[in-house]
């Protein structure tokens, strides 16, 4: 198992951040990897991934408390798969922390996360600052 924290610089305010982040609609637009996210009534969100060409599907728990501009997520099942982003208010805008706790097998595993935390911070930003993001 491993935790893994990135933290990026946004030029938006953090409350407009943090909406956007939490929207389940936009969560595809930013988070490496993921296909859908469609919310399936309460806390849970249904998800699909392309996952090193594997089909991924299942449910996870998001929630959303928007007055600490914090949102913490798991999945289902064995993966051990758990996070949290925290937005922040700067001088300039805000900024999003976000944490990740996975368990994987082999270094290999490990790089795939480090490329995908990357891929999606770099999404994140692109799509508060500008409204739209590379897919």
């Amino acid at each position: 198992m491993a935790d893994y924290e990135r933290t990026v610089e946004v030029a938006a305010p953090a409350d407009g951040t943090f909406q956007c982040l939490a929207d389940p609609a936009n969560m595809p637009k930013y988070v490496a990897m993921m296909t859908t996210a469609v919310p399936a009534g309460g806390e849970t969100v249904h998800v699909t991934a392309e996952v090193q060409g594997r089909h991924e599907e299942g449910d996870a728990h998001v929630r959303a408390d928007p007055n600490a501009r914090r949102l913490e997520w798991g999945g289902e099942g064995e993966g051990g798969y758990r996070g949290w982003l925290e937005v922040a208010e700067t001088d300039g805008g805000s900024t999003v922390t976000v944490h990740i706790h996975a368990e994987h097998d082999s270094p290999d595993d490990e790089t795939v996360i480090n490329r995908a935390f990357d891929e999606t911070m770099r999404r994140m930003k692109e799509l508060v600052e500008t409204g739209n993001s590379e897919k």
